[in-house]
């Protein structure tokens, strides 16, 4: 019935990005005097008033938070943060929210709403009695993750895209101290002893903040997994730490995470082997606990602590007395319960009634749970029943609408669900819920990993800021539409797509519409307006000599002469001196998807919009940073062997504001 629902979706469709530049960020100031612990909690897109009788929810397509009435199950008042919901442009293919809601958090006296805007950079305070937003306040590069103190003078602010968190004042509504922390800070836990916790999107693991002092204090490993001897046996890289929380009645931190088997190469990889589900245990001192995760269940001596495959772990909650862990999979659809005293599957709820949940609350007598569903716009009410030592999950009554009007056109809509779908249910995207586009693609950029394809190692490119205007696909030039990435759903994620079917074509465009036109592309992280302003001219120079492959709005000459793409015609590439030509795996030549062959050291030009949100960088994602780049490709990429370290460092900082 849901697949007939989607195809019948896709019959109904008919056949703005945010151009400004970003706004400057006010200076953050170190750390004052100390100041009370946060309350323990955690971030996310759902709060839940202490009563149990009132749901917040962020709506990062509608620049709005919900407010919902849990007794009538009614939207009680929709605020928009910016006055009115986004628009599209004229002819549908650009969807850009202005604000995008990330998380929101409640102060402890339950009267106002801490919400933080991705886009826009602020911190927002809304009235709970009225639904009136009473302030906001400029703070740093994509904010994630909020929490409140115990005592609800200051607020704390992961800012994901500026590696750092901060601390503000709500008195008087200003920034007060700052915490330089690891890349990608995203999620933030506080403990009942009084720790602040921030995780990593991309890894290494978890940072630790003092929060009286406001510094770092150590950053806890989430270890990545060493191959266990079958592909299909949980292991990998650590990326997705999308969220953490603090188990009641122990003081260990769960997180939940990904595994990404990078070490299998074509043609072995698979979707059994690509990604692994998991829930990575710490002590309160950082150690190991345990990894639970999804092994495949046909090998031999081996059974899984998650018995069921699910995918895109987004979200996590404990029941009140912490005997069970609820932890939401946005792209398999579902919500799986481990049984915390024996770390073993519980129960799974699939499928939900929507589509892309991402946030999960618990009410305080643990008999229902709120699942937002960020695609369809909803609330899906989840019935838990403990039966002795076990939990049922169930879905209750309809799910809780969030808007009245949805602005996103439906094809992106659509592309949208499928982008972040791997439930194998509904449509053939993958095989047995294993792997979306999301998977790889995290937050729709990339996942800071290399994979070893059959043309050589192969770094995640991001797809912020869409396809459009960046010339050939591929790092040789191989593809030359989103569409042609049928190929990477057929093979890595075990889909069966056929382009040709008239029924699944038309997912294939929609996938291709949201990538183009529903992905933004980043906010540049801070940076210094003078070194900005050298920079760019030293990138523009003649002499130095970027601008002879990196030209036009995105910054690459990929296409150049070649206007319709054609993959056979003139296809602009260049040696860049990092061809990979030792070791076990190297480039090697080959043919693009239509046969049409690519020398295997010569390569397609990126584009530069959001540059720095992207690393790792080249090809084979060699260089760790910007610098690294410039040093790498000295003598094959214009001529910055001939500029100082200031320069470099100029140069740098204005490729970070692109």
């Amino acid at each position: 019935m849901r697949r007939a629902a989607l195809l019948l979706a896709l019959a109904l469709i008919a056949g703005c990005r945010d151009k400004s530049p970003p706004k400057s960020m006010p200076p953050i100031p170190d750390a004052g005097s100390p100041v009370p612990t946060p309350i323990a909690a955690h971030s996310g897109p759902v709060a839940l008033s202490a009563d149990g009788a009132t749901l917040f929810v962020a709506n990062p397509d509608l620049d709005s938070i919900s407010i919902v009435d849990l007794a009538t199950r009614q939207l009680t008042h929709e605020v928009l943060l910016s006055g009115a919901h986004p628009i599209a442009s004229t002819d549908g293919g650009e969807f850009t929210p202005s604000v995008m809601p990330r998380a929101l958090a409640l102060t402890p006296d339950g009267k106002t709403v801490l919400v933080t805007g991705e886009r826009s950079g602020k911190l927002y305070r809304v009235d709970v009695a009225t639904g009136n937003i009473t302030d906001s306040l400029t703070t740093c590069s994509e904010p994630a993750g909020v929490l409140a103190s115990s005592d609800g003078r200051d607020a704390y602010v992961a800012c994901s895209n500026d590696d750092r968190v901060v601390r503000i004042d709500l008195g008087s509504l200003t920034l007060d101290a700052t915490a330089t922390v690891p890349r990608k800070p995203w999620a933030l836990a506080a403990s009942t002893d009084g720790e602040l916790r921030v995780t990593h999107l991309l890894g290494p693991g978890v940072s630790l903040i003092d929060p009286s002092s406001f510094s770092l204090v150590t950053t806890w490993p989430v270890p990545d997994v060493p191959p266990r001897g079958d592909k299909r046996l949980a292991h990998g890289q650590v990326r997705g730490i999308y969220d953490a929380a603090e188990q009641p009645g122990t003081g260990d931190l769960w997180t939940v995470h990904m595994m990404l088997g990078t070490d299998t190469a074509q043609p072995e990889l698979d979707f059994e082997s690509t990604a692994f589900p998991t829930l990575s245990v710490l002590h309160q001192d950082g150690t190991l606990v345990e990894q639970l995760s999804t092994d495949a269940q046909d090998v031999p001596g081996i059974d899984g602590a998650l018995a069921d495959i699910v995918s895109g772990p987004r979200a996590l909650a404990f029941t009140h007395d912490g005997d069970f862990a609820l932890m939401v999979d946005a792209d398999s659809e579902d919500v799986l319960a481990v049984d915390t005293h024996r770390n073993t599957e519980a129960a799974l709820l699939r499928p939900l009634p929507g589509h892309l949940p991402e946030g999960i609350a618990i009410a305080p007598d643990d008999t229902r749970a709120y699942v937002v569903e960020r695609n369809t716009l909803d609330v899906a009410v989840i019935q838990l029943t403990r039966e002795g030592d076990d939990l049922a999950l169930a879905v209750d009554g309809d799910p809780i609408s969030l808007t009245t009007n949805d602005p996103m056109p439906a094809q992106l809509r659509l592309g949208q669900h499928l982008f972040y779908s791997a439930n194998s249910d509904e449509a053939p995207i993958t095989t047995n819920h294993w792997v979306a586009c999301a998977t790889c693609h995290i937050e729709g950029r990339s996942d800071a990993v290399t994979w070893l394809f059959e043309q050589g190692p192969r770094d995640t490119p991001t797809n912020a800021g869409g396809m459009i205007g960046t010339g050939f696909l591929f790092r040789t030039a191989d593809r030359n539409k989103v569409q042609d990435y049928w190929h990477t759903i057929n093979v890595e994620q075990g889909g069966h797509f056929d382009p040709n079917d008239p029924l699944l074509a038309p997912m294939l465009d929609a996938i291709a519409a949201y990538v183009n036109g529903g992905i933004p592309a980043p906010i540049p992280p801070t940076t210094d307006p003078a070194k900005v302003a050298a920079g760019d001219a030293i990138f523009h120079s003649q002499d130095v000599g970027c601008i002879g492959c990196h030209s036009g709005a995105r910054h690459t000459d990929s296409g150049s002469g070649n206007p319709t793409l054609d993959l056979a015609g003139n296809v602009v590439l260049h040696d860049v001196g990092t061809c990979v030509t030792t070791g076990l795996f190297p480039d090697v030549a080959h043919e693009d998807v239509n046969g049409d062959p690519r020398a295997a050291c010569m390569f397609d030009t990126p584009s530069l919009t959001g540059v720095y949100d992207s690393a790792p960088y080249l090809h084979d994602g060699s260089a760790a940073t910007l610098h690294d780049v410039l040093i790498q490709t000295r003598g094959h990429m214009g001529n910055t062997a001939s500029l100082s370290d200031d320069d470099l460092d100029n140069l740098v900082e204005y490729l970070k504001s692109l």
